[in-house]
């Protein structure tokens, strides 16, 4: 698997420890910016009701919209290596979802945003969200296909499919049922025929500890194709 994908991009470009630190010099620290608290408060259930409202479908609107952006900002801070070296991962996730793609509910508390790179829909991302959780559970995923190889249509071309989410998941070698439903159901959408060559997955916690997964031991794997009836478009 190209040396365990370069040992996880060399522990997320070796900021990445089971306990990780930097060394500072204290006397060339500057105090941050102060926060606006109407902007920048931490996350709770009632914070994120506002993106019930983009669940209708303006998708456009949501990703221009200031909540948006700070909310990815506060809740995707983890290092990244699948983009760009040095970019911010929200800047990433905010380019991953800027190309077509759409907003759904389900179980009245479950969100998911999906998009595409612009130009480069191949690389794909989705944005789940649990509001039912006091905690609310943020996760960014985003495919990323390996162009060192074959060209992304070819067939069998390799993807790494990288899961970031907001907190720790109790146990990253086995994903919550309602996010393996959401993952599935977005790598694996009605008339996308031809199967998808995911040759690794990537749990990165929010201090940056990567956990190098299979499809299969994540419950990920390919069903039958759903064939679309005409007049539907994927």
């Amino acid at each position: 698997m190209r040396t365990l994908l370069q040992l996880a991009a060399t522990l997320l470009l070796t900021g990445a420890t089971a306990t990780p630190a930097q060394i500072t010099n204290p006397d060339t620290l500057v105090a941050p910016p102060p926060r606006n608290p109407a902007i920048h408060k931490p996350a709770s259930t009632q914070d994120l009701q506002w993106l019930w409202q983009f669940t209708t479908g303006d998708k456009q609107a949501l990703l221009t919209d200031e909540r948006f952006k700070h909310l990815l900002a506060d809740n995707l801070k983890a290092p990244q290596a699948f983009w760009h070296i040095g970019t911010p991962l929200s800047d990433a996730a905010q380019l991953f979802l800027s190309g077509p793609g759409t907003i759904t509910s389900t179980g009245n508390r479950y969100v998911a945003i999906t998009g595409c790179v612009p130009d480069q829909c191949a690389q794909r991302g989705l944005l789940y969200a649990d509001l039912g959780a006091r905690d609310p559970l943020l996760l960014f995923a985003a495919l990323r296909w390996n162009e060192q190889s074959q060209t992304s249509d070819a067939p069998n071309a390799p993807f790494t499919l990288w899961l970031f989410p907001s907190r720790t998941l109790d146990n990253p070698q086995q994903l919550p049922e309602p996010i393996a439903h959401a993952l599935r159901t977005w790598l694996f959408a009605p008339g996308h025929c031809h199967p998808l060559n995911i040759t690794s997955v990537l749990v990165v916690d929010p201090n940056g500890v990567p956990h190098i997964e299979t499809p299969m031991t994540l419950g990920l794997t390919q069903g039958p194709c759903t064939p679309l009836t005409p007049g539907t478009h994927s």
